[in-house]
């Protein structure tokens, strides 16, 4: 299983850092709609509000198929969530890669810093790109 995070830079050394790791666990077809599963984990003391991304779903030959914004709610601080987006009329098998294009809001954090600081990773057959 790989588990990548990011350092939100909370004043923490490097050796001690914050993380906020996020991955797509899962991407399965279902009835007419492609039900994309992402994992989030935390180590922060920080209680993250609301987050949200821009993604871009691209085909195989990295043609555009479409643009989401994807609302992942709250994150409780040093904690797990787990959010599944049911996308209607998408074969996942048609999905080659999810590109983040941006982060926000990311309450409380500036939206520019989740950016910055965001890693992805994926434990299916598709490529999530930053």
């Amino acid at each position: 299983m790989r588990v990548l995070a990011i350092s939100l830079g909370l004043g923490l050394s490097p050796v001690m850092a914050d993380t906020l790791s996020i991955r797509l666990d899962q991407a399965n077809s279902g009835a007419d709609q492609c039900p994309l599963v992402f994992v989030f984990d935390t180590t922060t003391e920080t209680e993250f509000t609301q987050l949200q991304t821009k993604v871009v779903l691209l085909n195989t030959a990295s043609g555009v198929l479409r643009l989401s914004l994807l609302d992942f709610q709250s994150l409780p601080a040093q904690g797990m969530r787990v959010r599944s987006f049911n996308l209607p009329n998408l074969d996942c098998a048609d999905v080659g890669r999810v590109l983040f294009n941006a982060m926000g809001p990311c309450t409380p954090l500036a939206a520019s810093a989740c950016t910055a600081a965001l890693t992805v990773s994926s434990e299916t057959e598709i490529e999530v790109l930053k």
